[in-house]
């Protein structure tokens, strides 16, 4: 056996040694928020939930609004304002638009567009966004007449911590307008909602603005956006007209009863309790709270009505289901969810690498679904996530390296000891944390902005690491990619990592676990002749085991550190030796 204490498996290799591998934090977060850890939560899972079904246990509650939470839950309404959530739909305002509107001139080029005929043209347009009086506007303009420029106000804005997209009002709807903003590029993206709904071909190189009344019904926001980024909204389908509209316009943003539930019988109570000169039971109260009355299934069920890419079964023009109760659990028969392997359309494989995995936004429940931390530890959204986080945190319960070691310990719930063996290893002087390899930006919200190719975005919840072989077999975006090649991550320590290519890194990997496993196994058959008969062996031997498994339960291979890897490995062969020498 080689001097597997001191010797670094990329030295064995080569001359280079890496100083870091990961991707761009997925968070920045000044301050831990004091609320509960993920074992908390996991044990509150245990309990016995009173919530059987959603909507059996809301029956005819009615939607009532976050200001009538407010009187009795001032606090948390504070805190939810906070949120992500609170931002998913607001009319429009000064202070919440974030897009560039100082006369900035978009340019689409190349959209395909059908003329009346049905014959297919390619043409190139701009659009122009600007604003006035502190009202905001796209233009669609037209080269050849100015007289022909179609302007649209902004009416609502969706979003604000990744991109914001904007809708126009059509009548008595709403159409998602033509230019979306990515707050991470801070550009505008050019390929966003459907571009060639907004020209028409008229002989011109540049065809002519589509007219307001001309705007596709199809394509309402009532149908297409509106399911997640409103609370307690209700549509139908008004045959006479054509489309879809509105049953009132619901409660904007993701408010107080979409995730607790229809409170109009809790504040019916609250009031009588009140005027009565009592408090509410907990226990009785006809409001869910997801942590404490729903189980796992329920908790993920929740979320994964909107951050899981879906279709209506009732209605496929619709991009989301109706009716869904917090305690429901019946998304699938609801909804049918997309993913790469199990759609016949192949307009939906670009939502999706060949894996499955995702590679654009508002997918976190086909993520999560396929990872250990679901499958296996029975964890749920809920466990890192809270309701009321800020919105720059996303809503966590703590900083992101927090949040793991609270679990991946020697003696935590996960019973591993990942995060004594990272600690002190280069990659950790470094800067990089956890979520920068195992929560890998492998996905994007947009094809490309204005200015340039798409911003790497979108964070994977399958908490596996993305390995250069995937790179080279399925074309996703390896963990690696932004520290080992181009331009990689400005790493704390501010340390130069040097670049190396996708196979390069392949095979580098594949030969340090191959040597870190003959080094164990080298060991392991050492142990094999050990007599238990023998007490003082089997003592030694017992105390190898414990430094070989330090290695082999981290399930790294060494990889989170290296070093420390080869170190324990080396005690436990000293071990080993003695304890086959043992008499």
């Amino acid at each position: 056996m080689r001097n597997i204490a001191t010797t670094s498996w990329l030295n064995r290799i080569g001359r280079y040694s890496i100083v870091a591998i990961g991707l761009a934090g997925l968070i920045s977060q000044a301050s831990a928020q004091t609320m509960l850890t993920p074992t908390e939560t996991l044990s509150a899972q245990r309990e016995v939930h009173r919530v059987e079904s959603g909507q059996k246990f809301f029956g005819d509650a009615k939607y009532v609004g976050a200001e009538s939470c407010k009187s009795c839950h001032e606090t948390q309404h504070k805190e939810w304002q906070g949120t992500i959530h609170s931002t998913m739909l607001r009319m429009t305002t000064p202070d919440n638009v974030l897009g560039d509107f100082n006369d900035r001139i978009v340019t689409y080029k190349d959209v395909k567009v059908k003329s009346k005929d049905g014959k297919e043209e390619k043409l190139t347009f701009q659009v122009k966004a600007h604003k006035k009086d502190g009202k905001f506007f796209f233009t669609v303009l037209d080269k050849d007449s100015a007289a022909n420029n179609q302007t649209f106000e902004i009416a609502k804005t969706l979003g604000s911590k990744w991109d914001q997209q904007y809708e126009i009002k059509v009548g008595e709807n709403y159409l998602p307008g033509i230019l979306r903003w990515s707050v991470a590029a801070k550009d505008w993206i050019i390929t966003s909602y459907r571009p060639y709904d907004w020209v028409i071909p008229d002989g011109t190189p540049d065809g002519r603005p589509t007219k307001l009344e001309e705007l596709p019904k199809n394509r309402f926001a009532e149908a297409k956006c509106s399911g997640c980024h409103t609370t307690g909204f209700e549509f139908y389908k008004d045959e006479a007209a054509g489309h879809w509209k509105a049953k009132g316009n619901g409660e904007p943003g993701v408010a107080c009863e979409r995730c607790h539930g229809p409170a109009s019988k809790h504040v019916a109570e609250a009031e009588e309790a009140k005027a009565a000169g009592k408090k509410l039971a907990p226990e009785a109260t006809t409001i869910v709270h997801p942590l404490k009355d729903l189980n796992s299934l329920q908790q993920t069920e929740l979320c994964g009505q909107c951050h899981g890419r879906h279709t209506s079964k009732k209605s496929s023009e619709s991009n989301f289901q109706q009716g869904f109760r917090p305690g429901d659990v019946d998304m699938t028969s609801r909804a049918r969810f997309w993913n790469h392997s199990g759609t016949s359309n192949p307009a939906e494989y670009k939502y999706f690498w060949p894996n499955d995995w995702s590679k654009r936004n508002r997918q976190q429940w086909q993520d999560f679904q396929k990872s250990a931390h679901f499958t296996k530890a029975g964890m749920t959204c809920l466990t890192c996530h809270s309701f009321n986080g800020k919105a720059e945190s996303s809503q966590l319960r703590m900083k992101p390296e927090q949040l793991c070691v609270s679990c991946h310990t020697n003696t935590a719930y996960a019973k591993r000891p990942n995060s004594e063996m990272f600690k002190d290893s280069p990659m950790q002087k470094a800067g990089v944390q956890c979520i920068d390899c195992h929560m890998p930006k492998n996905g994007y919200r947009s094809e490309e902005t204005a200015s340039g190719p798409h911003p790497w975005d979108v964070t994977a919840h399958t908490f596996m690491v993305a390995k250069p072989e995937m790179e080279l077999r399925q074309g996703i975006r390896s963990s690696c990619a932004t520290c080992h090649e181009g331009a990689g991550k400005k790493l704390q320590s501010g340390v130069q990592t040097p670049a190396f290519d996708t196979n390069t890194l392949d095979i580098m990997l594949k030969q340090k676990q191959a040597m870190t496993r003959a080094d164990i196994d080298e060991v392991e058959k050492l142990l094999k002749s050990v007599s238990t008969k023998n007490p003082q062996a089997k003592k030694l031997a017992d105390e190898a085991r414990g430094k070989l498994n330090f290695v082999l339960l981290d399930g790294s291979l060494g990889f989170h550190n290296q070093e420390k890897a080869m170190a324990s490995i080396a005690e436990a062969k000293k071990l080993a030796e003695k304890a086959a020498k043992s008499k």
